[in-house]
């Protein structure tokens, strides 16, 4: 094992303890609550911990979406990356982290599906204040958010044709979105979030 394999596997064994306080006794097939939970990591901790899309971090094959709507512009290589995006600042978003990454996430994406006994799936956001975003949208899956870097605000609909609630989430802060909600999002000034999303298919041999 390399000591980055080991500070990896130390930070996803520290980042576990707290996360699965909180998420493991609250989610049920279909039955997960909109729940905001504040400073689940401290703040300090959390801003400190290494992402897939720190400088010299990014592996090769992975490539970054920028993400207007329902455009999706995939690229690897970063100066086209860093071209497009100043020629039309979207939301960053790197996919599938917990199999194309070997960072802590991916490590903590195996234990949230072992102990869920559903498949999980990893992506990490980045925004700044300008960047266009999805829109309002809902997803198949319950989400764990895990707010890592600066802040967001997330505008959420329990009744679609009812008033949104909006909730403003920090460093260390976790959102649970259950399936279904529709959602959308505003970036003060910057932002980087964990989505781990808990999918419907039950891992293998379950």
């Amino acid at each position: 094992m390399t000591a980055r394999e080991d500070e990896h596997r130390r930070i996803a064994s520290s980042v576990w303890t707290p996360l699965s306080s909180v998420v493991v006794p609250r989610w049920r097939p279909r039955g997960m609550s909109l729940t905001h939970l504040p400073s689940v990591i401290p703040a300090e901790e959390a801003v400190s911990l290494p992402l897939p899309s720190d400088p010299g971090a990014r592996k090769s094959a992975q490539a970054v979406t920028l993400v207007d709507g329902d455009d999706f512009q995939r690229e690897t290589d970063e100066a086209a990356i860093a071209r497009h995006y100043s020629e039309w600042p979207r939301t960053r978003v790197m996919e599938s982290i917990e199999t194309r990454s070997d960072g802590w996430p991916s490590l903590i994406s195996l234990r949230l599906a072992g102990m869920l006994r559903r498949r999980v799936v990893c992506a990490l956001y980045e925004s700044r204040q300008q960047d266009t975003t999805m829109g309002r949208h809902q997803d198949h899956w319950d989400g764990m958010i895990v707010q890592m870097r600066g802040a967001k605000v997330w505008r959420l609909w329990a009744d679609p044709s009812g008033q949104p609630r909006e909730i403003l989430t920090q460093a260390g802060d976790v959102l649970l979105i259950p399936q279904g909600v529709e959602h959308d999002v505003s970036t003060p000034q910057y932002s980087a979030h964990l989505a781990f999303a808990i999918t419907d298919r039950p891992l293998v041999g379950t």
